[in-house]
């Protein structure tokens, strides 16, 4: 027993002994490169060969890394600057180097190419280009270590954001630093898979905002057709988007590098800019600087390769800056991220594509869009969060600033204080982000949770006021929402309003059930009945909101009314895939109405409520009983499974349509006629810029003994200036009711749309915001003898606001040119 003490001290002594020898294994190499001037120099890179590790140094020029004792070879580089090699003998304390590089100069060497410089530039790209998938697949396997840290800071936000809605979150964020860190472990396996272990990871961010798959940069590849979604320089295609001009050559490590700068032919909101360093008779990447500039946010990304083995260039650090000025909002970020490779095996024989990408070979091609395993394994230590600041002085490479410590520091707080915006948040989320007091439901209405699968909404006061027309003057009421969805993938929706008329001196009303089943199938049923001051044309080219403004301030009022009263039951389902079918019975009931005696906010007088028609146009008072079948086909056509519901995604061929209409007499309906029309319609991404679109509708009334305006065969149309409706299925020189007809048809339009064609050419409009389109429109009326054709231009946003010049034509004869505005934005409203 009494020697148990003596073995206790002797054990402890042991461990503080080994402590010691093993702390003293490794110290800290710091330092810093700099140019002549003694100024650091941004984001360079130290590598050590006996390491195979590069280390990335921060804005400053400032790097460190823990070094066991021996002698080292390093090698420091950036940009602009010759490589340089450095000898380091680590001994058992902590070494600081100044690490001294020469501004390098690029000569054009002329004895060895004559001629233009983008002709040897492109000489050079065409033996890079075809060299990629060697480099891409020359690596059969290797372990990583990779630090990683990020930062990012909103400088400035406008003063739209600081209303009170959003100020809580635009106060907490503006003009604090964020940080994340994080240390992994990698494997890689040919030919793409990874296995990623985050040993460490610790981070300022609120736990709620995901920083994002930050993976994805070790992952990426400047040998890939594609980078971050966008054209690589040394993709296949490159010389269709990119000019490569070249600079000169240098010697760096006994090897002769060609500087070629990277060109995008047209805008590079989907290309790089930059410039592109090429190992002489290699051909491979040495150093890559690439420049993107999209919707806003301009990235800078550096990458620096070395030889981590004999001709095998790797990259061994990452530097990304990123600005951002999108609406006002501007922010920054910077991206460093260093590696160190061990285990490294080169495939044995030069591979240009991996044969495990064969898939095997199946009768028919399923159409549905499964979610791809990822070829990318995560894990988390489970003392990765927990990791203390001894840890993090072992892995780190950058070291940190005083603003990011200030950043590690008040980190608690500012998530603690996040957590209860979102907590407040939560409750107007519920009520479309409208507010959660009392006050608010009442004002804007609210969204209540009756049981777990119950719901009930209201409009609240700011619904009560409906739309304003001549025809009923203001109208007062309220619309209601009901939400079942208690049986599974059958969801049940109700829908109720009524407004009361001041000027007709009766109730309007809409109601309507929708019942969702068979969800791989998109089978529905819709029912729905009420009575309604109902625009004439069931296919309006101006929407009520614009009418309602329009009239009341200007008396402008292009929508033309009816009284409708109606009753109707739809249902669809898929036949099979890409085949959907509907079909409909309805009971209507039109009536001619005419303008009350109400004047525009300044005084002026309306039109009469009476459309114009190349037949006159009538609104008989009768009634009509309808039913219609349809087929809509679209072959090949993919699609996903969606939380159990199928989706249509996409596919290469048109959409075609078939419709068949009949009207009945009996049930106390007059009408009595039938339609048939079909249609084709597709989009075609004709480049990474443009696309085109076309949609060609024909049919003819095969019988019309009895037929009411409502009833015609109506298209888009309006001659408005102003409207928020898409100019591309629309005509924007034609009144809205003119050549609706009871006849036969041949309905035209085709779109192009492209993000470079006139204007933005002009450095201001150079935004992959703003895109430019053509526009071709025409209707014929073959058994009226009329031809109506427009030709337009137009400039914008799609989902903001368009601008056009349009001119129109009879036939061939010339009519006019007209100004026109869309802002899509109201159509919200």
């Amino acid at each position: 027993m009494t020697s148990y003490p003596k073995s206790l001290s002797k054990l402890i002594l042991l461990l503080m002994f080994t402590l010691c020898v093993y702390r003293s294994n490794a110290q800290m190499f710091s330092g810093r490169v700099t140019d002549r001037r003694g100024e650091g120099i941004p984001f360079a890179t130290v590598y050590i060969h006996e390491l195979k590790s590069g280390i990335s140094a921060d804005l400053n020029g400032e790097f460190l890394s823990k070094l066991s004792p021996g002698r080292y070879t390093l090698e420091a580089s950036s940009l602009g600057f010759k490589r340089e090699q450095f000898v380091v003998e680590m001994g058992n304390i902590n070494l600081y180097r100044t690490l001294v590089l020469e501004e390098i100069s690029y000569e054009l060497n002329e004895a060895l190419f004559s001629g233009r410089r983008d002709d040897r530039g492109s000489v050079i790209m065409r033996k890079a280009i075809a060299k990629a998938p060697y480099f891409k697949y020359q690596v059969r396997e290797y372990d990583a270590d990779s630090y990683l840290k990020g930062t990012f800071k909103i400088t400035k936000v406008p003063a739209l954001l600081k209303l009170k809605s959003m100020k809580d979150k635009v106060n907490l964020f503006t003009g604090k630093l964020f940080l994340l860190e994080s240390f992994s472990t990698v494997k890689f396996s040919f030919p793409d898979k990874y296995e990623h272990t985050i040993k460490a990871f610790s981070s300022t961010i609120p736990d709620e905002i995901s920083p994002g798959d930050y993976s994805v940069l070790m992952k990426s590849s400047i040998y890939d057709p594609q980078i971050f979604g966008l054209v690589s320089p040394l993709s296949p295609k490159a010389f269709s988007y990119y000019k490569f001009i070249y600079q000169g050559v240098s010697n760096e490590s006994g090897r002769v590098v060609n500087k070629i700068l990277v060109v995008p032919k047209r805008g590079n909101s989907k290309l790089f800019a930059g410039t592109l360093y090429i190992v002489d008779n290699m051909w491979s990447v040495s150093y890559a600087e690439l420049v993107s500039e999209q919707s806003g946010i301009k990235t800078n990304i550096k990458v620096n390769y070395n030889e981590v083995a004999d001709e095998v260039f790797l990259p061994t650090t990452y530097n990304i800056n990123a600005s951002i000025d999108v609406m006002g909002v501007k922010g920054e970020g910077r991206f460093y991220s260093s590696m160190k490779y061990t285990n490294l095996k080169r495939n044995s024989a030069t591979i240009s594509n991996p044969v495990t990408q064969v898939k095997p070979v199946v009768k028919e091609r399923s159409l549905e869009i499964k979610e791809t395993p990822s070829n990318t394994t995560v894990k988390v230590d489970s003392s990765a969060n927990k990791r203390d600041s001894a840890y993090w002085l072992e892995v780190r490479k950058v070291p940190l600033r005083v603003d990011e410590v200030v950043s590690y520091q008040k980190s608690d707080s500012i998530k603690i204080e996040f957590r209860e915006i979102e907590k407040r948040d939560s409750v107007k989320n519920q009520n479309s982000g409208k507010g959660g007091s009392a006050l608010e439901q009442i004002l804007f209405g609210h969204k209540y949770k009756v049981s777990k699968d119950l719901f009930f909404s209201f409009g609240g006061l700011s619904k009560v006021v409906g739309d304003f027309n001549f025809v009923d003057g203001y109208q007062l009421g309220q619309n209601i929402s009901i939400n079942y969805n208690a049986i599974k993938f059958t969801p049940l929706k109700f829908d109720a309003s009524a407004y009361y008329s001041l000027q007709r001196r009766l109730m309007l009303w809409n109601t309507s059930l929708s019942v969702r089943h068979s969800p791989l199938k998109n089978g529905f049923v819709n029912i729905s009945a009420g009575r309604e001051s109902s625009d004439i044309s069931d296919n309006p080219g101006v929407n009520r909101f614009i009418n309602s403004y329009s009239s009341w301030l200007f008396a402008i009022n292009p929508v033309k009314l009816m009284d409708k009263k109606y009753f109707e039951i739809t249902t669809g389902i898929d036949i099979a895939n890409g085949l959907q079918s509907s079909v409909s019975i309805a009971h209507n009931t039109y009536s001619q109405l005419v303008n009350g005696d109400y004047k525009s906010l300044f005084g002026a007088l309306p039109e009469l409520n009476i459309p114009e028609n190349i037949y006159g146009g009538e609104v008989l008072n009768l009634s009509s009983f309808m039913a219609s079948a349809s087929l809509q086909f679209t072959p090949r056509y993919y699609y996903k499974i969606d939380n159990g519901y199928k989706r249509y995604v996409k596919s290469s061929y048109p959409t075609f349509t078939v419709k068949f209409i009949k009207a009945f007499k009996g049930f106390n309906a007059q009408s009595s006629w039938s339609r048939l029309e079909t249609g084709i319609r597709q989009k075609i991404k004709t480049d990474i810029y443009s696309s085109l679109s076309y949609n060609i509708n024909a049919g003819v009334f095969l019988s019309s003994s009895v037929v009411s305006l409502p009833d015609y065969k109506h298209f888009a149309a309006s001659d408005q200036i102003f409207s928020n409706e898409l100019f591309d299925n629309r005509y924007l020189m034609l009144g809205g009711y003119l050549l609706s007809t009871r006849d036969s048809w041949v309905d035209l339009k085709v779109n192009y749309n492209t993000e470079y064609l006139l204007l933005k050419r002009l450095p201001f409009l150079n935004t992959p915001l703003i895109t430019e389109s053509l526009h071709l429109k025409s209707l014929w009326l073959p058994g009226d003898g009329r031809h109506h054709t427009e030709l337009g231009y137009s400039i914008g946003m799609d989902d903001l606001g368009r601008a056009g010049l349009f001119v129109s034509f009879n036939g061939i004869r010339y009519k006019g040119v007209s100004f026109r505005i869309t802002i899509p934005l109201f159509k919200a409203q």
